[in-house]
């Protein structure tokens, strides 16, 4: 992580295999015309290529990236079923 230069990775650290991620995405309702959609994508990446903002987002020890809203979909779709597996296979219940 850029805002933990010295601290080692999980991996430099001896553990391997390990994952653990978060992330936040900007979403529109369904059914939002494709125009807004890209200019909301297109503000997005303005915004996360702006040094005070870049600055910021890594204060709060995040990294900041953007993507197309077609990346963003197949993202979500992949993260979905990594995570819906691992939950399913450590047999943790659903929340009520």
């Amino acid at each position: 992580m850029t805002a933990l230069p010295d601290v080692a990775t999980a991996a430099e650290a001896g553990i391997n295999n390990y994952e653990a991620s978060g992330w936040l995405a900007l979403l529109a309702p369904h059914g939002t015309p494709k125009p807004i959609i890209a200019r909301l994508n297109q503000e997005l990446v303005a915004a996360v290529k702006d040094p005070q903002v870049a600055h910021k987002i890594v204060e709060q020890g995040a990294e900041g990236t953007s993507t197309t809203p077609e990346g963003l979909a197949k993202f979500i779709a992949s993260e979905s079923v990594k995570w819906r597996d691992i939950i399913n296979k450590a047999g943790i219940p659903p929340i009520q």
